[in-house]
């Protein structure tokens, strides 16, 4: 099921490690007047590039969400666009 993250693009951590490329990102939005965020794992160095590249600029972020028995996971990232007043 896929579900759109509107949000500002806080943070872009990337990391090599013994198992190969990684990057952290960080999103954040304003609810209810408080400012939330979110944080998500990556392996590719694309991805990453283009959150990097989006920083401290709004974007919508369409994730393919889906259920284990752990409870919901965030699956592949499907597509994101950045918003027009870069």
């Amino acid at each position: 099921m896929p579900i759109t993250i509107v949000g500002i693009v806080e943070d872009v951590n990337s990391y090599e490690g013994k198992n190969g490329f990684g990057a952290t990102i960080t999103l954040s939005a304003l609810l209810n007047k408080r400012r939330k965020t979110i944080s998500f794992n990556t392996k590719s160095r694309e991805l990453a590039a283009t959150f990097e590249s989006n920083l401290q600029v709004e974007v919508t972020v369409v994730i393919e969400l889906s259920q284990s028995n752990f409870g919901l996971r965030l699956g592949e990232i499907m597509s994101i666009t950045p918003s027009k007043t870069k």
